[in-house]
């Protein structure tokens, strides 16, 4: 996808992820769960209308957690927010148009920061374990946007959870970083997981070729290369977190914005010509506040990294596991890679497999059922 022409300040125009990435239709992850093991989460509208798809939420970092931190906006709540909404979100609050690809999906939401916002070990071990801890809720697949320090004394454990997953029949998605000068961290460093790096589709040069994102890739302690593909992580579109400043911020530019358009418009239709320099310079300045904030919209912000390539990759494998529910997690691991389209002209070593491809992957699912 090409950047718009004109100021290269200028808003982009964001696809919804399901027109971007020309995802099946038919398939949207009904009847699969998706577990996503973050730093926080908020009870966002995208989870819970038309229907309440949030089984659960839980924070392994507290005996007993507050029952109202899930309903309060807060800075720890946004990372988490976004990955889940960018995967399964509905679009309520775009009347449906930022729609994830796993839209039909039911999703489990696991805290794994402390108060402090510290990312410990331990605490992702048990976040990734909860699944296995609770099989009444059916989780098919967990996804992990998070990473944990080289130095932390459970990294161990963190691999052997993921394995522990693997093992049970659940599908282990991970971001793999946004530091290309190191290798991708615990949980994405395991080899049982399916570790996603981030490509750059927004700038493509005439040639046709798109780019990678910077992320992290190289070998793990175990020798093996990620990540194992890459799927879009720029240009992305989230939900923003309604009452936070960023969102009433949004809402205020956004309302200024169209009182600005009203009057150009009604000066367009007396034939009076607009020579007011301070009406062109206010709207040039709304409009670079809002593309420096990357706002789309009151509700809604681009964002980018591998934190969001690897929730879409995991909602494409609820797709897949929508179209054919016998998938192993090795089942899943083949169709992603063997339909995976790669860059030219980009070492394997940086983009795996190459892109991902949801269409054909669903396909690939959809024809394995058929064996």
């Amino acid at each position: 996808m090409k950047p718009p022409p004109g100021d290269a300040g200028a808003r982009p125009q964001i696809l919804a992820l399901s027109e971007r990435l020309q995802t099946s239709h038919a398939y949207q992850g009904r009847g699969v769960t998706i577990a996503f093991v973050d730093s926080g989460f908020y009870a966002h509208p995208d989870l819970l209308w038309p229907t309440k798809r949030i089984k659960t939420y839980a924070d392994v970092t507290q005996a007993k957690p507050s029952p109202d931190e899930f309903y309060e906006p807060t800075g720890a709540s946004w990372h988490g927010t976004m990955t889940a909404c960018a995967a399964c979100g509905s679009g309520y609050t775009s009347g449906g148009h930022y729609r994830g690809p796993a839209s039909g999906a039911s999703v489990v939401l696991v805290r794994a920061s402390d108060r402090e916002g510290a990312i410990k070990g331990k605490h992702v071990a048990s976040a990734l374990r909860f699944a296995l801890r609770h099989p009444e809720l059916a989780i098919r697949v967990v996804n992990v946007s998070l990473g944990v320090e080289p130095d932390d004394p459970h990294v161990a454990d963190v691999e052997a959870a993921v394995r522990e997953l693997v093992a049970s029949g659940i599908v282990v998605i991970a971001a793999a970083g946004n530091d290309p000068s190191e290798a991708p961290q615990a949980p994405a460093s395991c080899p049982e997981a399916i570790t996603v790096g981030g490509q750059d589709d927004a700038n493509t040069p005439e040639s046709g070729d798109d780019r990678p994102w910077a992320s992290s890739h190289g070998p793990s302690k175990s020798g093996v290369h990620k990540p194992d593909l890459i799927a879009p992580a720029v240009l992305l579109p989230a939900p923003m977190l309604p009452g936070t400043r960023q969102a009433r911020e949004a809402a205020a530019l956004f309302q200024l914005l169209s009182v600005l358009e009203e009057q150009r418009s009604a000066e367009r239709f007396r034939d009076k010509p607009d020579d007011d320099p301070s009406h062109s310079t206010l709207h040039e300045a709304v409009e670079a506040r809002i593309a420096a904030q990357r706002f789309l919209s009151p509700d809604y912000q681009r964002v980018e990294g591998t934190s969001f390539a690897a929730p879409i990759t995991a909602a494409v494998v609820a797709q897949m596991l929508d179209a054919n529910e016998a998938l192993t997690p090795a089942d899943v691991r083949r169709g992603l890679l063997e339909t995976a389209e790669p860059l030219r002209g980009v070492p394997k070593s940086i983009q795996g497999a190459g892109v991902l491809r949801p269409r054909d992957a669903v396909e690939w699912a959809l024809r394995e059922r058929k064996r």
